[in-house]
């Protein structure tokens, strides 16, 4: 099987680096040789193209250092690879941003849209009258494929899909779960570094009132923002910034804090949570449906979306209660066992050969 697989982000880009791109890259890198898979992303400065086993990355529009001007240069050249080159492939997969379509459903039978967060009325309110386009292209533009990939039901809900519909959720390495859990003294914050989206702002207002110090893990498009905002809480010892982190540093921080905080005000299915669980950690997440499943599971506290107060409230019951953590970890671990990557991988190939036979 030839995969064609169209995502602006990837592991490197400077701007986003977010959970979408490493689901792509965690999946496919376990894919039989078998399959020849091809990769095209968005251009950043310093990107080029390279392989990895049977698999091609590339990298199309603008190289200058502008997230806009990279965002829908990629829209347009991708489109245009497409139009010139859909029929070298078996199967066309567009991971969905409203910012950057590149309508693979005009360019192929084969034609699958993979979907994570819905944000609906948020670009209205972060864009006002410019995000009115991005609103009518989430809410519509997902409809035209006859096939599609959530990562939740949640998320399948509320955008309205229509025809063949399939639920296949992020994961995690199997390795994590051979990480016995250790307990230092600080929670840990580990994301992408967008202050609204996941609510940063929030954490920094919580943080005053929390009886333990903080590691920021990530990196993002608001990093020297982030940074500036916490910067009293940095001089006073009560956080501290780790950058972007992978491999076993990452591991460690995971398996060593004393919990984890997602205070987002949207997500789709955060790989981190998954992670945190599969280290045995607990996690305290804001009440969005999307982050419902790690409460329902038992290793998941929920606070009032946006409000610091209760967040702190909550991070403070953890704090006091080591035996709460350690039974939470546990549940956490029980959870995990059914999300590794290679499980989801044989999953997604499976869906891919159905679509392709389905579409001969």
């Amino acid at each position: 099987m030839k995969v064609l697989h169209c995502i602006y982000d990837h592991i490197r880009n400077p701007w986003v680096a977010g959970g979408g791109a490493f689901r792509v890259h965690e999946i496919y890198r376990r894919f039989p040789e078998t399959h020849d898979i091809t990769i095209v992303s968005g251009a950043y400065p310093g990107a080029v193209p390279y392989a990895e086993g049977n698999t091609r990355y590339m990298f199309l529009g603008a190289r200058w250092n502008n997230y806009v001007l990279s965002t829908f240069s990629y829209a347009a050249k991708t489109a245009n690879y497409l139009r010139e080159h859909a029929g070298d492939y078996d199967i066309v997969v567009e991971d969905f941003a409203p910012y950057n379509p590149v309508f693979s459903f005009l360019r192929h039978k084969a034609a699958v849209i993979q979907l994570h967060q819905r944000e609906g009325i948020l670009h209205l309110k972060k864009y006002f009258l410019l995000g009115v386009p991005f609103f009518l292209v989430e809410k519509f533009y997902p409809l035209f494929f006859s096939s599609s990939v959530t990562i939740s039901r949640i998320s399948g809900r509320k955008f309205g899909l229509r025809g063949r519909t399939v639920v296949i959720p992020n994961g995690f390495d199997r390795e994590l779960l051979n990480e016995g859990p250790e307990e230092e003294d600080y929670m840990l914050f580990l994301g992408r570094l967008h202050i609204d989206q996941k609510g940063l702002d929030v954490l920094h207002d919580a943080l005053l009132l929390a009886g333990a110090g903080l590691v920021v893990a990530g990196a993002g498009k608001d990093e020297v923002r982030v940074r500036s905002l916490f910067e009293n809480a940095v001089n006073s010892g009560k956080a501290e910034f780790a950058g972007f982190v992978s491999g076993q540093r990452k591991t460690d921080l995971l398996r060593k804090c004393l919990f984890m905080v997602v205070p987002s005000r949207y997500e789709g299915l955060p790989l981190t949570v998954i992670e945190a669980a599969a280290c045995g950690k607990p996690v305290i997440v804001s009440d969005i449906p999307e982050l419902k499943y790690a409460v329902d599971a038992g290793f998941g506290l929920p606070f009032r979306t946006g409000d610091a107060k209760d967040l702190a409230d909550k991070m403070n019951v953890l704090l006091r209660d080591q035996s709460l953590r350690g039974e939470m970890g546990k549940r956490g671990k029980a959870f995990a066992y059914d999300y590794t990557w290679d499980r989801i991988a044989a999953d997604y190939e499976n869906f891919l050969l159905e679509t392709v036979k389905g579409a001969r």
